[in-house]
């Protein structure tokens, strides 16, 4: 393997994209954008929800579960041709979404052999959900903060690729 031509305007990228790579990189870039929006949302939307308790916590962990799976796949699509800092930076964000799904996972199999959806709220206070929330909370706001990082790295990073390749015409 060959050391990176640093004086070359695409620094850091493996393989230079062309024009298709590169609107798939930013829809994949965009796409992450949406998870860092819903899984912000997700627990501003559905948590503070009283009437219906169970139902809306149940339906926060399955969204959650699939906005998990989600990001996991965007951030796997978005490491051919990152660069080493952006690779590094989606395999942290990977761990801690991982994370936040084992905890959505164990608190919804802890509610379901409790009862189910119709369990009653002393569910929330037994040990098993206590320790998978202890799990879930801490690994949402590392991996939130971890994407913002991330997002704020790529748009830097373009931003600095831009301003060293020269000006083209069309």
């Amino acid at each position: 393997m060959s050391a990176p031509n640093l004086t070359s305007p695409s620094v850091g990228i493996a393989n230079p994209p062309d024009a298709k790579q590169g609107k798939r990189r930013w829809l994949v870039v965009g796409a992450l954008v949406l998870v860092l929006v819903v899984s912000v949302a997700l627990p501003v939307i559905f948590l503070p929800i009283s009437e219906d308790v169970t139902g809306a916590h149940t339906a926060f962990h399955v969204l959650g579960i699939l906005t998990c799976i989600a990001g996991v796949i965007l951030l796997h699509l978005l490491r051919p041709g990152a660069t080493r800092t952006v690779a590094v930076m989606s395999w942290i964000v990977t761990v801690f979404l991982i994370a936040w799904l084992i905890g959505h996972l164990g608190e919804l199999a802890t509610v379901f052999t409790h009862g189910g959806v119709a369990h009653d709220s002393d569910t929330f206070d037994q040990s098993g959900h206590m320790v998978f929330a202890s799990i879930a909370v801490p690994s949402w706001m590392l991996a939130i903060l971890s994407f913002v990082v991330l997002l704020l790295t790529i748009a830097i990073q373009a931003i600095a690729r831009r301003a060293r390749t020269p000006h083209r015409r069309s």
